[in-house]
């Protein structure tokens, strides 16, 4: 799922609030580091989906004719190619 930036930064506001009143950290922090540690994880993760997701669309033009033939469906082969590099790399999205 892809997030908008005010959708990160949001995100990133409710987990380092939430992280920071539920006292999930040991010792005295900077509520605005945690909330820029959040954002940058969070944009760095979805950088990674999205050239994950490039990569699979070039794997996919190895399959030009099935798909373009309907012998192959291609948001189930866009999904089975993505899980399959997701496996092999060991990767939590």
């Amino acid at each position: 799922m892809r997030l908008s930036n005010d959708e990160i930064k949001g995100l990133s506001d409710y987990l380092s609030k939430l992280i920071v009143d539920k006292n999930l950290v040991h010792q005295p922090v900077n509520i605005e580091e945690v909330r820029l540690d959040m954002y940058t994880i969070i944009s760095e993760d979805m950088q990674l989906e999205d050239k994950l997701n490039e990569e699979v669309k070039d794997i996919m033009e190895r399959y030009d004719e099935d798909l373009k033939s309907g012998k192959v469906d291609y948001n189930k082969l866009f999904a089975m190619i993505k899980q399959q590099l997701i496996k092999e790399r060991k990767l939590i999205l």
